[in-house]
């Protein structure tokens, strides 16, 4: 109980620790190839420091990637973008990497079940399966129910949940590559040197049950949503509410620009004044023309053919950069700097457009 203890407070204590230095430090660097550097070697920063402590490490992590992650909003903004590319790329490759080394191990593992070879092996592979998914409802439902009993405010602050939810809730709760690794960190032998008793068989386990879940119930949760008939989003319900908010921060935008350009040290000759009105003003309109009419002949509303518009108009001037500098008129960087430019227009209104 002590050492778990340790390693549940101790994790937590350390990512409280140093989540808010780390956060200075991101917020002081300005170079946003630094700043995604350093967004990778943080969380092997706070599992060293944890793990030196005899803490969990993963725990540690997890707190600082938490406070780090709702203050995203205070770093640079071309960081943010190139951290979202970044992650989604090594989240990819890392999980690939596990899954294909854990195959490689599959036949050693088979290979030295030893006692719980054939039947036996398959026995205990249904029935944690089965004790897995079992479990998952057992905490789901009484999660979902016991705060309202419990809590007035809750009642009165959220909508009553009817048992379908938590039964898909339930019932999505596949494994995948964290139980695995977890599984393989099991040392080969105990302090005597002894091979560590049924290590194989917990790896059989748990890859038999992270298949089994991501199998049955991965392949079946399209169809059990379907079934119980949940409903979806509301599409306009969120239009509305993306509009009105975007409304409310375009007119304090509106109203700090006005400020500003009323200082003389912020003077702009008026076609300038007017185009930073203009962008706020097309941000501004922008939501609510999704929720207008349609064009009879596209099917498109006036937004989704402002977007294709401008889109088509970023792709020619890009053709006319490339043949620019085919034509030895600019040089590769002058190229690489104005398509930069060209991109991060059209990664904004992609942004835009997929909400």
């Amino acid at each position: 109980i002590g050492e778990f203890a340790l390693a549940a407070l101790g994790g937590v204590g350390v990512g409280l620790v140093l989540m808010v230095p780390l956060h200075w430090l991101r917020t002081r660097l300005k170079e946003a190839l630094l700043q995604n550097t350093l967004s990778l070697l943080i969380p092997f920063v706070a599992y060293a420091v944890a793990e030196e402590v005899h803490a969990s490490g993963v725990l540690a992590v997890v707190v600082v990637a938490l406070y780090l992650g709702h203050r995203s909003w205070q770093v640079d903004f071309a960081t943010r973008l190139q951290e979202a590319a970044v992650w989604k790329m090594v989240a990819f490759v890392l999980e690939s990497a596990v899954f294909a080394l854990i195959g490689l191990q599959l036949p050693v593992v088979l290979k030295d079940l030893g006692e719980y070879e054939g039947l036996r092996a398959v026995w205990y592979a249904v029935a944690v399966f089965l004790v897995v998914v079992a479990a998952r409802f057992v905490w789901v439902y009484p999660a979902t129910f016991l705060p309202r009993l419990l809590s007035r405010r809750i009642r009165e602050r959220e909508t009553n949940p009817t048992w379908t939810g938590p039964l898909i809730v339930g019932w999505a709760g596949m494994r995948g590559v964290v139980s695995l690794a977890i599984a393989f960190s099991i040392p080969l032998t105990v302090d005597d040197g002894e091979p560590f008793p049924g290590r194989n068989l917990v790896l059989f386990l748990t890859f038999t049950t992270v298949i089994g879940t991501l199998v049955v119930q991965g392949l079946s949760l399209p169809g059990l949503i379907r079934l119980l008939r949940v409903p979806g989003r509301d599409a306009q319900a969120e239009t509305l509410a993306e509009a009105q908010a975007q409304s409310e921060a375009s007119r304090a935008a509106e109203e700090r620009l006005d400020a500003l350009l009323a200082d003389d040290r912020n003077a702009l000759p008026q076609p300038l004044a007017d185009r930073l009105r203009t962008v706020l003003e097309r941000r501004r309109n922008a939501v609510w023309e999704r929720l207008g009419a349609t064009n009879p002949v596209t099917g498109e509303s006036a937004d989704d053919t402002y977007r294709r518009l401008s889109r088509e108009a970023l792709a020619a001037e890009r053709a006319v950069f490339v043949r620019l500098r085919d034509q030895r008129r600019i040089d590769d960087e002058m190229l690489r700097t104005l398509l930069r430019r060209l991109d991060l227009e059209e990664a904004a209104a992609y942004r835009e457009e997929s909400g």
